[in-house]
């Protein structure tokens, strides 16, 4: 029954999802989501000081800077942002696009899988067929689930006060 209810509520939030672009009017609700989301989802596999750590950054100027250099989409519900994910180019061989964490306020309800299939899709559309990316270790099995797979494991370093360990992944399409 649990199961049946968790499909129902994930049909109907589908049908009410909006995804567009974020832009800098939303930049605040881009922030709380990312502190709320990382700080709720991370418990058992970032320490407290890097969840300090990643929050100090997100409210720090720095982060809109962070934020322009991707396209970063949001996920509405009504005028509610719960997810976001953002892509960008990356290497140089013009065929690699990095895809950024996904965040999302509500896990398990496909608001996850629709924002990186939205942001796949974009930078398909814009010529690349290689993705890579990066997810603490909450978020690999979401990853894999998608066709990613992990090249290696580190340290992301996001701002010279804030480095999160992680996997790297990369998918690439298989285009017929």
């Amino acid at each position: 029954m649990m199961r049946s209810s968790a499909m129902a509520a994930s049909s109907l939030l589908s049908d009410k999802l909006q995804v567009r672009p974020i832009g800098l009017d939303d930049h605040a609700d881009v922030r709380y989501l990312h502190a709320q989301s990382l700080s709720a989802q991370t418990l058992d596999v970032l320490t407290d000081e890097e969840v300090a750590a990643f929050k100090a950054l997100v409210y720090s100027p720095a982060y809109a800077d962070l934020l322009m250099q991707e396209e970063v989409y949001g996920a509405w519900l009504d005028r509610d942002l719960v997810g976001t994910v953002s892509w960008h180019a990356i290497g140089d061989d013009g065929q690699s696009a990095g895809i950024g964490p996904v965040f999302v306020r509500y896990a398990r309800l496909g608001i996850g899988r629709r924002l990186l299939a939205e942001a796949e899709a974009r930078a398909h559309q814009s010529g690349f067929d290689k993705f890579a990316g990066w997810a603490t270790a909450n978020a690999v099995p979401f990853f894999e689930r998608l066709g990613y797979r992990i090249v290696s494991r580190g340290v992301k370093s996001l701002s010279p006060a804030c480095a999160l360990p992680v996997a790297f992944l990369r998918k690439e399409l298989v285009v017929a």
